[in-house]
């Protein structure tokens, strides 16, 4: 059965191995559910890490379902589905409301077979969906099915029948080439230290997230 950990090993792989065009100092830092941390993902090893270099936050979903319609194909994903159903909040706050910061990785794959059949080019049928699109008090403390349309690059969250953008890997990339993505690890710290965000407190202590690093010049945004 093809899992998360999988599409996140794979896919993370090939988009580092091209960031480095731009960056070739950028490395990938994956927290494990066995790090203990104050914030849900090992501070002090981020810690160790110059603060201002700049970080991106992936959080890897997987498809549920594929089906034919006459948008094309649809494939149903869910967000916010872990225990404490404070996950999208995490994200949010990690970006401090920021674009291009912390983002939803949706791979178009329902099998390994899948996989095998497009690799090493699976982020040609990957999308990324900017946490700030969707605003933390639409999501709540609940989980939500979104149906995605690669063909005409749209989500749809189900419950709330909000629309959303997906964003092909191209653009993105265009973000990394531009210094665009990401935000000072400092910067990020200092977003989580409140752990809430109008009145929403996350609860959870030992969150994954994939962390993208590039390392910047002092001073630099």
């Amino acid at each position: 059965m093809l899992n998360e950990k999988t599409l996140e090993l794979n896919i993370s792989t090939e988009f580092l191995s091209i960031c480095r065009r731009y960056d070739p100092y950028a490395f990938l830092f994956g927290t494990t559910l066995r790090q203990e941390s104050y914030l849900g993902y090992d501070c002090k090893a981020l810690g160790r890490l110059p603060l201002f270099w700049r970080t991106a936050v992936f959080q890897f979903k997987r498809a549920l379902q594929r089906r034919n319609t006459h948008l094309g194909e649809e494939y149903t994903f869910q967000i916010n589905n872990n225990r404490k159903r404070d996950q999208h909040l995490v994200l949010y706050l990690m970006s401090g409301g920021r674009p291009s910061v912390s983002l939803y990785i949706l791979p178009m794959f329902i099998t390994l077979t899948d996989v095998r059949r497009f690799s090493p080019n699976l982020l040609q049928k990957t999308f990324f969906v900017d946490v700030t699109d969707i605003p933390p008090w639409l999501v709540d403390n609940r989980s939500h099915r979104v149906l995605a349309y690669p063909h005409h690059r749209v989500g749809v969250i189900l419950s709330e029948r909000k629309q959303i953008k997906l964003t092909p890997f191209e653009e993105m990339l265009k973000s990394v080439a531009e210094k665009r993505i990401g935000i000072a690890l400092e910067r990020l710290l200092e977003n989580l230290k409140g752990r809430e965000l109008e009145g929403a407190k996350f609860k959870s202590k030992r969150l994954r997230f994939t962390f993208q690093i590039f390392p910047s010049e002092s001073g630099e945004k």
